[in-house]
């Protein structure tokens, strides 16, 4: 994860800390840790229970 923020810090020229790098990486993985069981749910054949229609009604 580390390398991904030094890309994208390069990148964007955020200009971030070694600190800060090391911080964000962190957290991501964190956050990678904590989503993970959501993309192993199977949703294979269940129906959505709303649609997103974006006409604008008038």
């Amino acid at each position: 994860m580390r390398e991904e923020v030094k890309r994208l810090d390069a990148e964007y020229g955020f200009n971030l800390s070694e600190e800060e790098i090391e911080l964000i990486a962190e957290q991501a993985e964190a956050a990678h840790r904590l989503f993970q069981p959501l993309y192993e749910v199977d949703l294979t054949g269940v129906m959505p229970i709303m649609k997103v229609d974006k006409k604008v009604k008038k």
